[in-house]
């Protein structure tokens, strides 16, 4: 699935809700909202004159009615109807609706009429009869009724926990969790599932293939992609510093072995070529410990001007009488180290002129980036030659003799700086014959140029 984790998120999110009104919607559908419990007259005065409690009643005697009985609705009904069946005046009865909220009323001890007189007695036998015919029956309510002693018996019916309204509200969460759970289940299954599986794939060091075998959403492919970047990064370290040590034997063993066939006679010409062994020795072991040490080296990261470093790279390689040019114009910032950097393209004009008799050498900024060209004038590479000059210990002279010298490490060397810097570094044979180095780094963006300087070396 190519969908991000947010997006499968909000989906599962969106259906749950769904599921959720849709089966609320069935279950109202399915199960009508129940008739909610009614009680007649009779059955009150039935419960007020019982010697014993009835089932589904609680009484007691009180001081004092807990409440009036409203001016209004079904409780003067009911209030009229329970003064008939037990012989007493209204005022000694209070009725009280316990399924309606409305403030109490006002104390009064006499149902008025609406004109503001007292209800005539046949008024209030008609109210009566109408409370006491047959199949009339009322939402549920609370009594008071004043004994003889001035006490009043106080009537309420029991409301049970699991009303027919709750088990209709239970029912329908009982349905939506029996409907949801599984879904989250299978939903959160599917979403854990690459993630899982990265967990797997992290843990076998043979896996190569992450990615394809994480699947899932674009977070888990990105993550799998990214380790096996990584992990091919390791790989191809693991083999670099394997290479390096198999060559270490090999190419410090061959200069050793020509200083001790020397070491007897130490005079004239010997004499020379041990010292250049020795020199080629030193030479090797300082490439070597530069490339070992790779990105254990602390870099001073700062704006460093590509054209300036150029121009002391080419006032060394003057000085040893070296075929050497450079056209810059203008300022050419990056952010890098610059004795890392010197160091980089000092390697990569060193193999210019050694593999090609001279460099010319430019320098110009376009697109945000800062280019430099190396160009020499030698045989240039086979295409199976440009892919493997940046492996380390790798010689363009199988020889190994001491007039190319080195060991096969200064464009590895070159490589890892540029890399390290965030630039890139590829060989072109060129159409007029001969060998181009191109250096390609993020330019430095600055809030305004700086003086130019154009710098020709012939």
């Amino acid at each position: 699935m190519r969908w991000s984790l947010r997006l499968q998120v909000a989906v599962f999110t969106v259906l749950g809700i769904l599921v959720c009104f849709s089966v609320s919607f069935v279950v109202a559908l399915w199960f009508p909202t129940p008739e909610p419990r009614r009680v007649s007259v009779a059955e009150a005065v039935q419960a007020l004159q019982a010697p014993e409690i009835l089932p589904g009643w609680r009484r007691s005697v009180i001081d004092a009615p807990p409440f009036q009985t409203a001016a209004q609705g079904q409780d003067i009904v009911i209030r009229a109807g329970l003064a008939s069946e037990l012989g007493l005046s209204p005022d000694q009865v209070q009725v009280r609706s316990l399924r309606q909220s409305r403030p109490q009323a006002p104390p009064a001890l006499a149902t008025r009429s609406s004109a503001g007189g007292v209800l005539s007695e046949r008024a209030t036998q008609f109210i009566a009869r109408l409370a006491l015919s047959p199949g009339t029956r009322f939402g549920l309510f609370s009594t008071a009724v004043q004994q003889r002693d001035g006490s009043w018996l106080y009537l309420q019916p029991n409301t049970a926990f699991v009303t027919p309204e709750r088990l209709r509200m239970l029912t329908a969460l009982a349905v939506a969790a029996a409907v949801i759970i599984p879904l989250a289940l299978w939903g959160c299954s599917i979403l854990t599932a690459p993630f899982r599986r990265l967990e797997q794939a992290a843990a076998d060091d043979t896996r190569l293939d992450s990615a394809k075998w994480v699947g899932g959403p674009v977070e888990a492919q990105g993550a799998a992609k990214a380790m096996d970047a990584m992990r091919h990064r390791l790989l191809d370290h693991l083999r670099s510093r394997t290479a390096m040590m198999a060559a270490i034997a090999h190419d410090l063993r061959t200069p050793l072995t020509g200083l001790r066939l020397r070491v007897e006679g130490l005079t004239g010409a010997p004499r020379d070529e041990a010292v250049a062994d020795i020199a080629r020795m030193e030479r090797m072991i300082a490439q070597l410990l530069t490339y070992v040490r790779g990105e254990e080296v602390v870099w001073t990261t700062e704006p460093v001007d590509l054209a300036d470093v150029l121009k002391d790279c080419v006032s060394r390689q003057r000085l040893l009488g070296h075929d050497v040019s450079l056209t810059a114009t203008g300022e050419h910032l990056v952010l890098a180290d610059r004795d890392q950097i010197d160091r980089a393209l000092s390697n990569l004009i060193d193999n210019a002129v050694v593999h090609g008799g001279r460099a010319q050498i430019g320098v110009v900024t376009q697109d945000g980036f800062v280019t430099c060209t190396i160009d020499d004038d030698g045989p240039g590479l086979t295409p199976d030659q440009i892919d493997a000059v940046f492996t380390p210990f790798h010689r363009l002279d199988p020889s190994r003799n001491r007039n190319t010298g080195g060991a096969g490490l200064g464009l590895p060397i070159a490589k890892a700086i540029l890399t390290r810097a965030k630039g890139e570094i590829e060989l072109r044979n060129r159409t007029a014959g001969g060998l181009r180095a191109i250096v390609e780094l993020p330019a430095l963006e600055t809030e305004q140029d700086g003086p130019l300087l154009a710098v020709t070396l012939p």
